[in-house]
């Protein structure tokens, strides 16, 4: 079953006051919610009473109110997305590079006339103590 809403939400376009958080700032959105709250009336810094009988929200209320219920923000969502996207592709062309890195190698190696043979490590041969150990028990 859909959510319908008794009244229409809309953006206010003149500078109203937050029911909230008696907020004025016409750079951030207002929100009309066309519902009677009925508060009275809010005060000014310059003494004027300003009518508070209807419910309007600020973009800062309603953001505030959607995180405690659990919602994102869509920009935040969108910076993290990009963030992995970007470290995604630079792992991705890393681990490109040395696949090739690979590839290169082993071709070389296949390619050598003579086999690679591993020269002896200098210093005491494999299993020398074990001898000794051996030696000493008789």
């Amino acid at each position: 079953m859909a959510v319908q809403l008794a009244n229409l939400i809309r953006p206010t376009h003149l500078p109203a006051y937050c029911s909230a958080c008696y907020n004025q700032n016409p750079s951030k959105q207002h929100l009309d919610f066309d519902a009677a709250a009925e508060r009275g009336f809010g005060d000014r810094d310059d003494g004027l009473k300003i009518s508070m009988d209807d419910l309007i929200l600020c973009e800062d209320c309603v953001r505030e109110a959607a995180r405690l219920i659990g919602m994102r923000d869509a920009g935040e969502l969108e910076h993290d997305l990009e963030t992995l996207t970007r470290l995604h592709r630079q792992e991705k062309d890393r681990a490109d590079g040395l696949e090739r890195y690979l590839t290169n190698m082993e071709a070389a190696f296949s390619s050598r006339p003579e086999p690679i043979v591993a020269p002896r490590h200098r210093g005491r041969p494999p299993g020398w103590m074990k001898e000794r150990n051996e030696d000493a028990g008789d």
